[in-house]
């Protein structure tokens, strides 16, 4: 609501300050772990802004924002849905809409491709080919979800229907049971009949749209699609296989098979077929076959012993070190990597070399109070556009371990992408390559990058290289795990929290991980705390060896 009135005000062309205002306390809010309307109204004024205090305390005693309510009455409906394209700011909208007589997508991607909007300010035929694209992945992203919203929602509801339906046989299937990144929807396969799950018994989980003997579907209350399909108990576990897929993985398997009826777990599929048990994670018809060990040898979210890449209040986190570190005690880890946005990162409070300096005496004050846990110093380092790090070489030393990430000016060949990470790998202080390509999944697609010279560039100089398990990350692609296993590079599983709620993103990049065949002992954080100091001590060795 914050991040919606402030994008209206800028669009309607009124109160800019407030405006700004809104937008900074929608960053914060996201990142908020806990809920904000509980607060009282004490804390309420301590944490934000009066203009932000009063808007809250609005929305607190009449459940809606009245100015709000008005900008969107103001406001063309189909203007709601450009807002969702990635580039266009409430600026450059509010000319799309009040000059060119535009108010929809439709309209939006017909101007554009009769080159229409060069004539407006900050409008060329660059701008006009940026939007098209935008358009492009938005049309493509608009009917999936993000894997990490919709798997407890899924999980909810298989629970939901074997408690309607006794001891019938229930499980997710598809795209969802695979853990895909991100899926059209939540399928489920059952031996309940749609007799044991009419409409009237699914009333308070999901609306039914239809249904036939076979298929049962609909819509939850959040409008995610719904589909579950009915199996007869003889043929469960065989129809649980070939709906899970993916189709040309189940098909690899199946064509080894004569007899296809009558199996009492998918572990006898995969005997028939005379080939070990491979979990549906892995099921994408690539890592599974060349890489694939017993499962066993997989990580597992249990592995993970320390958390890695965070941020806290000194730069754009929102709880404070001790607190963190006190939360990062309390879930059982054994060690954590503190890294607040280095300086560059001016929008996020990027820390200055004296703001650094500072934090590492906190850091070695707490640890003397929190041992055995250990609190590693750390920074997410830009990568700034010539490939240099943000800071030099004298500073970067004294950090334990430098997490390198690009954030800026992301627009860019797949050359010149590749060029610029790797010239940052081959800095001595590089300890961990951050989100390679820069994805956010379903927003936007990253930089181009020829990930096998990254990666090989990465074997070269003792760079793990991290999965961000930030559910809208998942970056790097699990697709290119196998061929860093082939090289021999780790892999560091990161939350990329910027608050203790977000820790658990852990568990999405586990799941991402597992789909590349990702294994225990060559998981950077699976290490206990004595061999990761061991490893990053040597690190420093070799970083001193190569400056001196």
């Amino acid at each position: 609501m914050l991040q919606l009135y402030a994008e209206l005000l800028t669009l309607h062309d009124q109160y800019p300050k407030l405006s700004g205002e809104l937008a900074s306390a929608a960053y914060y809010t996201r990142r908020f772990s806990d809920n904000i309307i509980g607060l009282d109204e004490t804390t309420i004024n301590k944490l934000f802004r009066p203009s932000i205090a009063k808007i809250l305390k609005e929305l607190k005693q009449t459940d809606t924002i009245e100015a709000l309510d008005e900008l969107i009455q103001l406001t063309p409906a189909g203007l709601f849905e450009m807002m969702r394209i990635k580039g266009l700011g409430g600026k450059k909208l509010a000319w799309i809409w009040k000059e060119a007589k535009i108010d929809t997508i439709e309209g939006l991607l017909k101007a554009c491709k009769k080159n229409q909007l060069s004539e407006l300010p900050g409008f060329g035929k660059k701008t006009e080919s940026n939007i098209i694209k935008a358009i492009e992945t938005y049309t493509v992203s608009q009917n999936h979800f993000h894997y990490g919203r919709i798997a407890p929602i899924a999980e909810r509801l298989v629970t939901k229907i074997q408690q309607a339906t006794g001891s019938k046989l229930v499980s997710l299937c598809g795209d969802i049971r695979r853990q895909a990144l991100t899926i059209p929807g939540i399928e489920i396969i059952t031996t309940a009949t749609t007799k044991d799950l009419s409409p009237a018994t699914l009333k308070k989980l999901m609306i039914v749209k239809k249904q036939t003997p076979n298929k049962t579907t609909g819509i939850t209350q959040d409008e995610i699609p719904v589909t579950i399909h009915h199996s007869k108990k003889q043929n469960f576990y065989f129809d649980l296989f070939r709906l899970t897929g993916n189709e040309s993985h189940a098909n690899q398997v199946l064509k080894k098979i004569k007899n296809k009826a009558g199996f009492t777990s998918e572990d006898e599929i995969y005997k028939a077929a005379k080939m070990n048990y491979i979990v549906p994670e892995m099921r994408e018809d690539l890592a599974e076959w060349d890489f694939f060990q017993k499962p066993e040898n997989l990580v597992e979210l249990k592995d993970i012993k320390g958390v890695v890449h965070n941020h806290t209040t000194w730069s754009d986190g929102v709880d404070t070190l001790k607190d963190f570190v006190e939360a990062c005690i309390e879930k059982g880890y054994e060690y954590t990597v503190i890294s607040d946005h280095s300086k560059n990162a001016h929008y996020a409070g990027g820390l200055k070399e004296e703001k650094v300096l500072r934090q590492m005496k906190e850091i070695d004050a707490l640890n003397k109070k929190v041992k055995p846990f250990k609190i590693f110093k750390s920074i997410e380092c830009d990568i700034r556009v010539n490939g240099d790090l943000d800071y030099e070489e004298g500073l970067l030393g004294q950090f334990d371990l430098v997490i390198v990430s690009i954030h800026q000016l992301l627009k860019m060949d797949e050359e010149k992408a590749t060029r610029r990470l790797i010239k940052a790998i081959e800095n001595p202080y590089t300890t961990i390559l951050g989100h390679m390509t820069g994805r956010l999944l379903l927003i936007r697609p990253g930089y181009p990058v020829n990930y096998k010279k990254v990666i090989d560039a990465c074997a070269a100089n003792n760079v793990v290289i991290e999965i961000n398990a930030n559910p809208y990350r998942l970056d790097m692609d699990w697709a290119q795990i196998p061929y860093a296993l082939k090289k021999g590079v780790m892999i560091s599983v990161n939350p990329d929290a910027h608050s203790i709620k977000e820790i658990d993103n852990i568990q999405w990049g586990v799941s991402a991980a597992r789909k590349g065949g990702l294994l225990r002992d060559k998981t950077w954080n699976a290490m206990p705390l004595k061999k990761i100091e061991q490893w990053i001590k040597n690190k420093h060795l070799q970083a001193s060896a190569v400056v001196s």
